[in-house]
This record gives structure tokens, sequence and C-alpha cells, in this order.
């Protein structure tokens, strides 16, 4: 977001200025929206650029002791949750539609949730090979029902994949997408072209000096925004043995490709089975080899970016019940659906297992960490 002065607000003589706006930045997002109303000068601080990344700034810091909540993808529905130890019913309205048929999310960050309706039997593309070709993107953020839709980039002509990934400036929290695009070819393996859309540009550009390491990234697979990064389970398909398993990150500051080691009993197996998560702030994987015995195991980097404090958490071993691992709560919680798609929350200490009540498919049950936060709260203008 570009960054100017915070406006004066209209105010008594009690309070100075500077104090007001540090009060309402640790205010909640529905506390602003009411007080935009208050009068023109409010109205222009709480929606100013400034004053949003001031409140986002403050929303991380806070985040140790103020309640996340939980998105919770259902097919054409959402339960929006305060991450707590109840699941209210919060079903909000999926106001999209598009020609594909359906949305999914594919990145959460600063508040939006990322959509693309790339999911989609395209079969009638397979001449052309578009793998993963989303007609539209769709920045939504939920807390203020406002949405930003962005019209994609020309179609390349030939065999291709897409591949999506969202994030944010570290520092300015200007949001951007980075499109991979993957000439598919069974013969050889050429670096992807980089295409990258900027909230403050509101264009897609090419980036030529960002070609990432050599390794593919599937359309599908999941993808976690941490450290100002957005990383992809990868694999190198070059090496002598095969093909090594690794992450791939993207930074949205610098905008360069930087490659992880996995632990070396993850490397070798089907990408696959693969998944990569945020376990709080820390980077964390999946790995579900065996999830049709109702087994898998979690391993976390401890210290972001060193691949020698890879730590095996904990497994889960719940035969004839577990169909995939979601995502972690706060209080360390996984969440799982089941063989008949209902959500678990299951605590790995005590191995408790609860059953929220909630149900989707398994084709669409997935779950976001989501924080609430004024961006959109202008509309297209990103801000």
């Amino acid at each position: 977001m570009n960054q100017c002065p915070l406006p004066l607000i209209t105010t008594s003589d009690y309070i100075p200025n500077e104090l007001l706006i540090e009060i309402l930045a640790r205010l909640p997002v529905d506390s602003l929206l009411r007080f935009t109303s208050v009068c023109k000068s409010w109205y222009s601080l709480i929606t100013s650029p400034s004053f949003i990344t001031k409140h986002i700034n403050q929303t991380i810091t806070d985040r140790k002791s103020n309640s996340d909540k939980l998105i919770l993808r259902l097919f054409t529905d959402n339960v929006l949750c305060p991450d707590d130890e109840n699941f209210p019913d919060g079903y909000l309205p999926f106001p999209f539609k598009s020609p594909n048929g359906y949305f999914r999310i594919f990145g959460s960050c600063i508040g939006l949730l990322c959509l693309c309706d790339d999911y989609y039997d395209n079969s009638h593309d397979h001449f052309y090979g578009a793998i993963g070709d989303a007609s539209q993107i769709v920045l939504w953020n939920p807390s203020i029902g406002k949405s930003v839709t962005i019209c994609m980039p020309c179609k390349p002509r030939g065999c291709y994949m897409f591949v999506l990934g969202f994030g944010a400036h570290p520092t300015t929290h200007e949001y951007k997408v980075v499109r991979l695009v993957y000439l598919i070819t069974y013969s050889s393996h050429f670096a992807p072209k980089v295409e990258l859309f900027t909230q403050g540009t509101g264009l897609w550009r090419c980036i030529d000096s960002a070609t990432p390491p050599h390794c593919m990234v599937e359309f599908m697979w999941s993808q976690a925004f941490v450290n100002g990064a957005v990383h992809w389970v990868a694999f190198d398909p070059c090496v002598v043995d095969g093909f090594r398993n690794l992450i791939l990150s993207f930074n949205m500051g610098t905008e360069a490709f930087s490659e992880m080691m996995l632990p070396p009993t993850l490397a070798d197996e089907h990408p696959s089975c693969l998944s990569v998560k945020l376990f709080g702030e820390s980077l964390a994987v999946f790995w579900s080899g065996q999830i049709s015995a109702g087994f898998c195991c979690i391993w976390v980097m401890k210290e972001y970016g060193d691949a020698e404090s890879w730590t095996k958490l904990f497994s889960i071993n719940l035969p004839d019940v577990l169909d995939k691992t979601l995502g972690f709560r706060k209080n360390g919680e996984d969440l799982l659906s089941t063989n008949e798609n209902w959500l678990l929350s299951y605590h790995p200490r005590t191995q408790k297992m609860t059953n929220t009540g909630i149900v989707g498919n398994s084709y669409s049950l997935n779950v976001d960490v989501f924080m609430a936060t004024l961006v959109l709260v202008k509309g297209e203008n990103g801000v």
C-alpha cells in the first residue's frame, strides 16, 4: 500500500490526535466500520492507506492475544468462525459466479482470500494443454464484504500448466499474485515464465530476472504464505535417481525465488503425498503417504530457512476415520476431514477427537487461517 501521512481528524481538545489514532488502530474491524459514519474526518482517517497499514501491523502484533478466525470452504458456502473452543454457525453467502462453475481458495493473506476458478473438468481444453487455467481471480475480504476481480493476462498458445501464488509485501502489505507458466513437454523440462500482478499498478508484468530454480509445481498443490514469501511443495525432475522433493518459495518483497530442502525422509516420497501449511507462524509439511490407512505425520521448520531445524511434531493414526489433514488451530489442534467428510478437531497430546458438527465434501472442504483487516475498504483501488 502507498504510504502517506495520516489525515488529521476532528476531535476534542482533551485527546491528542496521535493518541486517538493509536486507540483506533487497536480496535476491531467491525467497530472501525461503524466509526466511519461519525464524521468526514474519521472516514478519511480510517479508510486511508496509511491507517490501514498501521491497523494491519497492530493486528499482526496483537495476534498472540487476539483470536484469529477460520474460514471453512464447504463447496458453495463458507463458514467464518472465531478460532476458539466453539464452532458457531456463521455461514457467509458466496457472492461470486464463474463460467467454470466453482471457485477454490488458493491463498490467504492480510485479511484477503484469493479465489480462482481453475478447479473444474477442463477436458475441452486438453487439446490445447491448458491445465490450471483460471478465467478469473477474485480477492475477497469477508470481514467487510468487499472484493476485487483481477483480469488474467493473455493465454499463451501451446501446452501449458499455470500455477498461482498469493501474498503481500512484508512491510508495505501491498498484495501480489504470482503466476508460473510451465511449458508442458515430455522430452525435456523448461523453467517457467513468471508473471506478477501488483496492487499498486493494477497490472501484470513479466519478471525475466526471477526465473525459479529448476523444479516443477503442480497447480492444485497446497501453498502457504509465511515470512514474506509464498511456499509450494515442488520437485526437481532432473536429479540422477529420478526426482527430489523440495520447497519452492517466492519472496513478495525481493521478488526472488529460492529453494528449501525437506527432511531426508520426505525427499523421495511422491510429491502428491505432501502438503505445505502454517503451524502458528512456522512453516509445516504434512505427509499422508498412508492416508488410506488413516496415517499421516506433521513436520515443522523451527527456524525459518534452516533445513536442519525440521522437526517431526507428531503422527496421527486413525484407521477407517481419517481422510486428510486440513490445517491447524491456534491451540495446536489439527483439523481433519473424515471418510464421511465431517470436520474433526484432533488434539495430538491427549489424542482427543471432537466433531465440530460441520460437514462438507471431499473436494471442497478446506480450512484457512484468517485475520480481519480493512484492506479493500474503498473497493477496487485496493485500499
